[in-house]
Protein backbone atom coordinates (compact mmCIF):
# COMPACT_ATOMS: atom_id res chain seq x y z
CA UNK A 1 0.00 0.00 0.00
CA UNK A 2 3.05 2.44 -0.19
CA UNK A 3 3.08 3.07 3.60
CA UNK A 4 -0.55 4.00 2.61
CA UNK A 5 -3.06 4.30 6.53
CA UNK A 6 -5.54 1.95 6.16
CA UNK A 7 -7.19 2.28 9.94
CA UNK A 8 -8.99 5.16 10.07
CA UNK A 9 -8.71 7.80 12.71
CA UNK A 10 -9.90 7.40 16.10
CA UNK A 11 -12.06 11.04 15.70
CA UNK A 12 -13.39 10.19 12.64
CA UNK A 13 -16.40 8.53 11.62
CA UNK A 14 -17.86 7.32 8.44
CA UNK A 15 -21.83 6.72 7.30
CA UNK A 16 -22.78 3.58 4.77
CA UNK A 17 -24.38 5.42 2.22
CA UNK A 18 -28.26 4.14 1.33
CA UNK A 19 -27.27 1.63 -1.34
CA UNK A 20 -24.45 0.14 0.71
CA UNK A 21 -27.36 0.08 3.63
CA UNK A 22 -29.82 -1.71 1.49
CA UNK A 23 -27.14 -4.00 0.13
CA UNK A 24 -26.45 -5.27 3.91
CA UNK A 25 -29.97 -5.73 4.89
CA UNK A 26 -30.79 -7.89 1.33
CA UNK A 27 -28.18 -9.95 2.55
CA UNK A 28 -29.22 -10.20 5.73
CA UNK A 29 -32.43 -11.31 4.59
CA UNK A 30 -31.67 -13.82 2.30
CA UNK A 31 -29.84 -15.72 4.71
CA UNK A 32 -32.60 -15.98 7.39
CA UNK A 33 -34.88 -16.63 4.62
CA UNK A 34 -32.47 -19.51 3.48
CA UNK A 35 -32.25 -20.73 6.90
CA UNK A 36 -35.99 -20.37 7.70
CA UNK A 37 -36.73 -22.42 4.16
CA UNK A 38 -34.15 -25.22 5.28
CA UNK A 39 -35.64 -25.79 8.33
CA UNK A 40 -39.15 -25.77 6.77
CA UNK A 41 -38.04 -28.46 4.32
CA UNK A 42 -36.52 -30.13 6.81
CA UNK A 43 -39.39 -30.56 8.65
CA UNK A 44 -41.92 -31.11 5.78
CA UNK A 45 -39.40 -33.86 5.27
CA UNK A 46 -39.81 -35.49 8.99
CA UNK A 47 -43.94 -34.87 8.68
CA UNK A 48 -43.70 -37.09 5.09
CA UNK A 49 -41.43 -39.68 7.09
CA UNK A 50 -43.76 -40.06 9.74
CA UNK A 51 -46.67 -40.23 7.85
CA UNK A 52 -44.89 -42.94 5.15
CA UNK A 53 -44.23 -45.39 8.28
CA UNK A 54 -47.81 -44.99 9.57
CA UNK A 55 -48.90 -46.74 6.75
CA UNK A 56 -46.75 -49.80 8.03
CA UNK A 57 -48.13 -50.12 10.66
CA UNK A 58 -50.31 -53.51 10.84
CA UNK A 59 -54.11 -53.18 10.90
CA UNK A 60 -54.00 -54.75 14.83
CA UNK A 61 -51.84 -51.50 16.05
CA UNK A 62 -53.63 -49.04 13.80
CA UNK A 63 -57.24 -50.09 15.06
CA UNK A 64 -55.77 -49.44 18.69
CA UNK A 65 -54.40 -46.38 18.43
CA UNK A 66 -57.75 -45.38 16.43
CA UNK A 67 -59.69 -46.49 18.86
CA UNK A 68 -58.37 -44.74 21.54
CA UNK A 69 -57.51 -41.18 19.80
CA UNK A 70 -61.81 -42.22 19.31
CA UNK A 71 -62.24 -42.55 22.50
CA UNK A 72 -60.20 -39.67 24.38
CA UNK A 73 -62.06 -37.39 21.82
CA UNK A 74 -65.58 -38.40 23.15
CA UNK A 75 -66.32 -40.04 19.98
CA UNK A 76 -66.31 -43.89 20.93
CA UNK A 77 -69.39 -44.64 18.29
CA UNK A 78 -66.76 -44.14 15.75
CA UNK A 79 -65.51 -47.48 17.16
CA UNK A 80 -66.77 -49.58 14.14
CA UNK A 81 -65.23 -52.25 12.35
CA UNK A 82 -63.35 -50.94 9.37
CA UNK A 83 -61.29 -52.05 6.16
CA UNK A 84 -58.14 -53.20 7.38
CA UNK A 85 -56.77 -50.19 5.73
CA UNK A 86 -59.23 -47.62 6.55
CA UNK A 87 -58.01 -48.28 10.34
CA UNK A 88 -54.52 -46.48 9.23
CA UNK A 89 -55.92 -43.83 6.87
CA UNK A 90 -58.36 -42.79 9.20
CA UNK A 91 -55.52 -42.44 12.41
CA UNK A 92 -53.72 -40.38 9.53
CA UNK A 93 -56.43 -38.23 8.59
CA UNK A 94 -57.21 -37.56 12.85
CA UNK A 95 -53.27 -37.07 12.96
CA UNK A 96 -52.83 -34.15 10.73
CA UNK A 97 -55.98 -32.16 12.04
CA UNK A 98 -53.44 -31.76 14.68
CA UNK A 99 -50.68 -28.66 15.25
CA UNK A 100 -48.28 -31.64 16.41
CA UNK A 101 -49.05 -34.78 15.20
CA UNK A 102 -45.49 -36.72 16.17
CA UNK A 103 -46.48 -35.48 19.20
CA UNK A 104 -50.09 -36.46 19.56
CA UNK A 105 -48.97 -39.93 18.44
CA UNK A 106 -46.43 -40.29 21.27
CA UNK A 107 -49.33 -39.75 23.87
CA UNK A 108 -51.49 -42.30 22.35
CA UNK A 109 -48.65 -45.35 21.93
CA UNK A 110 -48.09 -43.72 26.06
CA UNK A 111 -52.06 -44.40 26.20
CA UNK A 112 -52.19 -47.93 25.06
CA UNK A 113 -49.66 -48.89 27.19
CA UNK A 114 -50.99 -47.59 30.63
CA UNK A 115 -54.40 -48.82 29.97
CA UNK A 116 -55.20 -51.38 26.85
CA UNK A 117 -55.56 -55.20 27.83
CA UNK A 118 -52.28 -56.57 26.10
CA UNK A 119 -52.90 -59.17 23.69
CA UNK A 120 -51.15 -62.15 25.31
CA UNK A 121 -53.57 -62.01 27.93
CA UNK A 122 -57.11 -62.76 24.75
CA UNK A 123 -55.55 -65.20 23.15
CA UNK A 124 -56.72 -68.46 25.30
CA UNK A 125 -60.88 -67.22 24.75
CA UNK A 126 -60.43 -64.85 21.42
CA UNK A 127 -60.99 -68.54 19.13
CA UNK A 128 -63.17 -70.46 21.92
CA UNK A 129 -66.85 -70.05 21.70
CA UNK A 130 -67.57 -71.34 24.85
CA UNK A 131 -64.83 -69.20 26.52
CA UNK A 132 -66.08 -65.95 25.41
CA UNK A 133 -70.03 -66.49 25.63
CA UNK A 134 -68.77 -67.18 29.85
CA UNK A 135 -66.97 -64.05 29.79
CA UNK A 136 -69.36 -62.08 27.97
CA UNK A 137 -72.21 -63.48 30.23
CA UNK A 138 -69.93 -61.75 33.34
CA UNK A 139 -71.34 -58.18 31.48
CA UNK A 140 -74.84 -59.07 29.89
CA UNK A 141 -76.35 -56.16 31.55
CA UNK A 142 -73.62 -53.98 30.05
CA UNK A 143 -74.49 -55.27 26.27
CA UNK A 144 -78.02 -55.93 26.89
CA UNK A 145 -78.96 -53.87 23.97
CA UNK A 146 -76.58 -55.37 21.89
CA UNK A 147 -77.41 -58.66 19.43
CA UNK A 148 -74.67 -60.72 18.41
CA UNK A 149 -75.28 -63.22 15.46
CA UNK A 150 -72.95 -66.16 15.02
CA UNK A 151 -69.80 -67.33 17.23
CA UNK A 152 -67.65 -65.25 15.33
CA UNK A 153 -69.29 -61.59 15.78
CA UNK A 154 -69.41 -62.73 19.39
CA UNK A 155 -65.69 -63.82 20.11
CA UNK A 156 -64.79 -60.98 18.15
CA UNK A 157 -66.89 -58.51 19.94
CA UNK A 158 -65.34 -60.20 23.36
CA UNK A 159 -62.45 -59.64 22.39
CA UNK A 160 -62.46 -55.81 21.43
CA UNK A 161 -64.47 -55.31 25.18
CA UNK A 162 -62.14 -56.34 27.00
CA UNK A 163 -59.47 -54.89 25.23
CA UNK A 164 -60.45 -51.24 24.92
CA UNK A 165 -62.59 -51.47 27.84
CA UNK A 166 -60.53 -54.03 30.87
CA UNK A 167 -61.75 -51.38 33.51
CA UNK A 168 -65.30 -51.95 32.83
CA UNK A 169 -65.07 -55.69 32.77
CA UNK A 170 -63.14 -55.88 35.96
CA UNK A 171 -65.82 -54.27 38.16
CA UNK A 172 -68.49 -56.83 36.71
CA UNK A 173 -66.48 -59.74 36.80
CA UNK A 174 -65.28 -59.68 40.66
CA UNK A 175 -67.59 -62.58 41.32
CA UNK A 176 -69.22 -65.38 40.06
CA UNK A 177 -69.93 -67.78 42.88
CA UNK A 178 -67.44 -70.34 42.37
CA UNK A 179 -66.48 -72.99 44.79
CA UNK A 180 -62.98 -72.27 44.57
CA UNK A 181 -61.72 -68.47 43.60
CA UNK A 182 -58.30 -68.07 42.33
CA UNK A 183 -56.81 -64.50 42.95
CA UNK A 184 -53.91 -63.86 40.95
CA UNK A 185 -51.28 -60.72 41.12
CA UNK A 186 -50.28 -58.83 38.32
CA UNK A 187 -50.85 -54.89 36.63
CA UNK A 188 -54.51 -53.72 37.92
CA UNK A 189 -55.38 -54.33 33.98
CA UNK A 190 -54.95 -58.32 33.98
CA UNK A 191 -55.11 -59.56 36.93
CA UNK A 192 -58.94 -59.83 37.63
CA UNK A 193 -59.41 -61.26 34.05
CA UNK A 194 -56.23 -64.11 35.20
CA UNK A 195 -58.28 -64.77 38.58
CA UNK A 196 -61.20 -65.18 36.21
CA UNK A 197 -59.27 -67.13 34.00
CA UNK A 198 -58.02 -69.63 36.39
CA UNK A 199 -61.28 -69.71 38.68
CA UNK A 200 -63.19 -70.81 35.27
CA UNK A 201 -61.24 -73.04 33.67
CA UNK A 202 -60.49 -75.14 37.42
CA UNK A 203 -64.60 -75.36 38.01
CA UNK A 204 -66.66 -75.11 34.92
CA UNK A 205 -68.09 -78.11 34.07
CA UNK A 206 -66.20 -81.24 33.44
CA UNK A 207 -66.56 -83.53 30.23
CA UNK A 208 -67.48 -86.47 32.62
CA UNK A 209 -70.57 -84.87 33.14
CA UNK A 210 -71.39 -83.77 29.61
CA UNK A 211 -70.88 -87.27 28.24
CA UNK A 212 -74.18 -88.08 27.73
CA UNK A 213 -74.71 -84.95 25.37
CA UNK A 214 -73.95 -85.90 21.98
CA UNK A 215 -73.21 -82.65 19.73
CA UNK A 216 -74.18 -85.23 16.42
CA UNK A 217 -77.67 -85.55 17.67
CA UNK A 218 -79.72 -82.48 16.41
CA UNK A 219 -82.53 -83.45 18.29
CA UNK A 220 -81.23 -83.61 21.63
CA UNK A 221 -79.16 -80.47 21.46
CA UNK A 222 -82.44 -78.84 20.29
CA UNK A 223 -84.39 -80.55 23.19
CA UNK A 224 -81.74 -79.75 26.00
CA UNK A 225 -81.62 -76.24 24.99
CA UNK A 226 -85.69 -75.72 25.18
CA UNK A 227 -85.01 -77.40 28.45
CA UNK A 228 -82.91 -75.05 30.00
CA UNK A 229 -84.66 -71.54 28.46
CA UNK A 230 -87.60 -73.07 29.75
CA UNK A 231 -86.35 -73.31 33.17
CA UNK A 232 -84.02 -69.96 32.40
CA UNK A 233 -80.75 -71.18 32.59
CA UNK A 234 -79.71 -70.06 29.17
CA UNK A 235 -77.32 -67.07 29.06
CA UNK A 236 -76.91 -64.00 27.06
CA UNK A 237 -80.98 -64.82 25.98
CA UNK A 238 -81.80 -61.75 23.32
CA UNK A 239 -78.19 -60.93 22.77
CA UNK A 240 -76.16 -64.02 21.19
CA UNK A 241 -78.14 -65.95 18.16
CA UNK A 242 -76.68 -69.04 17.45
CA UNK A 243 -76.68 -69.62 13.54
CA UNK A 244 -75.21 -73.40 13.50
CA UNK A 245 -76.12 -76.75 15.99
CA UNK A 246 -72.80 -76.84 17.02
CA UNK A 247 -72.88 -72.98 18.26
CA UNK A 248 -76.28 -73.74 19.96
CA UNK A 249 -74.22 -76.94 22.15
CA UNK A 250 -71.02 -74.13 22.75
CA UNK A 251 -74.08 -71.89 24.75
CA UNK A 252 -75.64 -74.65 26.43
CA UNK A 253 -72.18 -75.47 27.97
CA UNK A 254 -71.12 -72.12 28.88
CA UNK A 255 -74.88 -71.73 30.44
CA UNK A 256 -74.06 -74.94 32.18
CA UNK A 257 -70.44 -73.39 33.32
CA UNK A 258 -72.70 -70.07 34.59
CA UNK A 259 -74.06 -72.17 37.10
CA UNK A 260 -72.79 -72.14 40.24
CA UNK A 261 -70.98 -75.26 41.47
CA UNK A 262 -70.84 -74.51 45.29
CA UNK A 263 -73.23 -77.04 47.30
CA UNK A 264 -76.10 -76.43 49.02
CA UNK A 265 -78.02 -78.27 51.52
CA UNK A 266 -81.01 -76.48 50.34
CA UNK A 267 -80.66 -77.65 46.51
CA UNK A 268 -81.54 -80.90 45.43
CA UNK A 269 -84.70 -83.68 45.67
CA UNK A 270 -87.19 -84.43 49.05
CA UNK A 271 -84.99 -87.39 49.73
CA UNK A 272 -81.65 -86.01 48.28
CA UNK A 273 -80.05 -83.16 49.18
CA UNK A 274 -76.87 -81.36 48.83
CA UNK A 275 -76.76 -80.45 45.22
CA UNK A 276 -75.17 -77.56 43.66
CA UNK A 277 -76.86 -75.51 41.49
CA UNK A 278 -75.38 -76.80 38.46
CA UNK A 279 -75.51 -80.29 39.53
CA UNK A 280 -78.80 -80.27 40.37
CA UNK A 281 -79.78 -78.72 37.21
CA UNK A 282 -77.43 -81.64 35.51
CA UNK A 283 -79.33 -84.27 36.97
CA UNK A 284 -82.53 -82.99 36.40
CA UNK A 285 -81.91 -82.20 32.68
CA UNK A 286 -80.70 -85.97 32.30
CA UNK A 287 -83.43 -87.72 34.35
CA UNK A 288 -85.69 -85.62 31.63
CA UNK A 289 -84.09 -86.70 28.61
CA UNK A 290 -84.04 -90.03 29.20
CA UNK A 291 -87.81 -90.86 30.73
CA UNK A 292 -88.42 -88.04 27.19
CA UNK A 293 -86.46 -91.40 25.15
CA UNK A 294 -87.94 -94.21 26.99
CA UNK A 295 -91.61 -92.73 26.04
CA UNK A 296 -90.85 -92.08 22.69
CA UNK A 297 -89.22 -95.67 22.57
CA UNK A 298 -92.62 -97.73 23.70
CA UNK A 299 -94.45 -95.28 21.25
CA UNK A 300 -92.27 -95.38 18.34
CA UNK A 301 -92.61 -99.08 18.69
CA UNK A 302 -96.37 -99.24 19.21
CA UNK A 303 -96.76 -97.29 16.08
CA UNK A 304 -93.90 -99.95 13.67
CA UNK A 305 -91.20 -97.16 14.02
CA UNK A 306 -87.88 -99.16 14.78
CA UNK A 307 -84.26 -97.26 15.39
CA UNK A 308 -81.29 -98.14 13.85
CA UNK A 309 -78.29 -98.13 16.30
CA UNK A 310 -75.91 -96.06 14.19
CA UNK A 311 -72.78 -98.76 14.10
CA UNK A 312 -75.43 -100.89 12.40
CA UNK A 313 -76.26 -97.90 9.78
CA UNK A 314 -73.41 -98.60 7.11
CA UNK A 315 -74.34 -102.44 7.74
CA UNK A 316 -77.70 -102.38 6.36
CA UNK A 317 -76.87 -100.20 3.68
CA UNK A 318 -74.99 -102.49 2.26
CA UNK A 319 -77.11 -105.44 2.59
CA UNK A 320 -79.88 -103.66 0.77
CA UNK A 321 -77.66 -102.88 -1.83
CA UNK A 322 -76.62 -106.57 -2.14
CA UNK A 323 -80.65 -107.78 -1.80
CA UNK A 324 -81.38 -104.63 -4.64
CA UNK A 325 -84.32 -103.78 -2.11
CA UNK A 326 -85.33 -100.94 0.34
CA UNK A 327 -84.25 -100.93 3.74
CA UNK A 328 -88.05 -100.87 4.82
CA UNK A 329 -88.59 -104.37 2.69
CA UNK A 330 -85.33 -106.16 4.07
CA UNK A 331 -86.31 -105.39 7.71
CA UNK A 332 -89.84 -106.68 7.34
CA UNK A 333 -88.47 -109.74 5.18
CA UNK A 334 -85.54 -110.82 7.90
CA UNK A 335 -88.79 -110.12 10.61
CA UNK A 336 -90.84 -112.52 8.09
CA UNK A 337 -88.10 -115.06 7.81
CA UNK A 338 -86.86 -115.20 11.52
CA UNK A 339 -90.66 -115.69 12.61
CA UNK A 340 -91.23 -118.81 10.23
CA UNK A 341 -87.57 -120.30 11.71
CA UNK A 342 -89.24 -119.86 14.92
CA UNK A 343 -92.61 -121.43 14.24
CA UNK A 344 -91.60 -124.91 12.88
CA UNK A 345 -87.62 -124.95 12.32
CA UNK A 346 -86.45 -128.29 10.61
CA UNK A 347 -84.85 -129.50 12.97
CA UNK A 348 -87.95 -129.73 14.81
CA UNK A 349 -90.54 -131.23 12.66
CA UNK A 350 -89.88 -134.58 12.16
CA UNK A 351 -89.95 -135.55 15.89
CA UNK A 352 -93.29 -133.45 16.44
CA UNK A 353 -94.34 -136.11 13.87
CA UNK A 354 -93.64 -138.87 15.71
CA UNK A 355 -94.37 -137.48 19.19
CA UNK A 356 -97.83 -137.17 17.71
CA UNK A 357 -98.38 -140.29 15.43
CA UNK A 358 -100.43 -142.54 17.99
CA UNK A 359 -102.63 -139.83 18.31
CA UNK A 360 -102.78 -138.96 14.67
CA UNK A 361 -103.99 -142.93 14.57
CA UNK A 362 -106.88 -142.58 17.22
CA UNK A 363 -108.45 -139.74 16.38
CA UNK A 364 -107.16 -138.48 12.56
CA UNK A 365 -110.70 -136.19 12.37
CA UNK A 366 -109.49 -134.10 15.55
CA UNK A 367 -105.68 -133.54 13.80
CA UNK A 368 -105.44 -130.76 11.45
CA UNK A 369 -103.01 -133.15 9.63
CA UNK A 370 -104.37 -134.70 5.89
CA UNK A 371 -102.35 -137.88 4.60
CA UNK A 372 -102.39 -139.68 1.39
CA UNK A 373 -100.80 -143.11 1.38
CA UNK A 374 -101.47 -145.61 -1.56
CA UNK A 375 -100.09 -149.55 -0.69
CA UNK A 376 -97.00 -150.62 -2.78
CA UNK A 377 -96.30 -154.09 -3.85
CA UNK A 378 -93.20 -154.09 -1.81
CA UNK A 379 -94.30 -153.80 2.14
CA UNK A 380 -90.81 -152.90 2.82
CA UNK A 381 -90.82 -149.99 1.06
CA UNK A 382 -91.29 -146.48 2.19
CA UNK A 383 -94.44 -144.92 2.20
CA UNK A 384 -94.19 -141.58 0.35
CA UNK A 385 -94.10 -138.23 2.37
CA UNK A 386 -96.95 -136.91 5.07
CA UNK A 387 -98.14 -133.45 4.58
CA UNK A 388 -97.97 -131.59 7.88
CA UNK A 389 -100.66 -128.36 7.43
CA UNK A 390 -98.89 -126.46 10.47
CA UNK A 391 -102.20 -125.05 12.19
CA UNK A 392 -100.43 -121.93 13.66
CA UNK A 393 -100.84 -120.97 9.42
CA UNK A 394 -102.80 -123.42 7.43
CA UNK A 395 -101.85 -121.34 3.93
CA UNK A 396 -98.26 -120.56 4.10
CA UNK A 397 -96.42 -123.23 6.44
CA UNK A 398 -96.37 -125.95 4.92
CA UNK A 399 -93.30 -128.78 5.18
CA UNK A 400 -92.98 -131.99 4.22
CA UNK A 401 -91.44 -134.88 6.44
CA UNK A 402 -90.65 -138.63 5.27
CA UNK A 403 -91.88 -141.25 8.02
CA UNK A 404 -92.04 -144.53 8.05
CA UNK A 405 -94.98 -145.75 9.92
CA UNK A 406 -94.40 -149.71 11.94
CA UNK A 407 -94.05 -152.07 9.01
CA UNK A 408 -96.80 -154.78 10.37
CA UNK A 409 -99.43 -151.70 9.85
CA UNK A 410 -100.71 -150.82 6.62
CA UNK A 411 -103.47 -148.53 5.28
CA UNK A 412 -105.97 -149.50 2.77
CA UNK A 413 -106.68 -147.90 0.14
CA UNK A 414 -110.31 -146.84 0.41
CA UNK A 415 -112.70 -147.98 -2.64
CA UNK A 416 -113.07 -145.41 -5.09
Amino acid sequence: MSGQVTKPFDNQTYDFDQASMLYSQSQFLKLMTDEYIKDIKSGKRRIEDFYKSLKKLNTRDARSLLYISNKLSNKSHENINYDDDDYKNLLIIQLKDWNMPIERYNFLIKFKAENILPEDYIEWFKNDLRCSLFLMSLIQKVVSNAAYKGGEELTARTTNFLKYHIAVFNYHAADFSYKETVIADGDWKVKTLLSVKATYLKGRTKNKELKWLDVSNHEQIEWAYDYLEKNKHIVLKGVFFPETIEEKYELILASLDRLSNTKSDDIGTEKNKGYSPRSYVLFSIKKAWDGQKQYESKSKTSDGIIKIYKKNQAKLDELTKKNKMTANKLINKYIEDAHKKMLSPNDQSEKQVFEHYEEYKADKKHMNISSTEEVLPDSNSTKPPIEITSPIDKKKNHHSVNVKPPRKKVFEKPPC
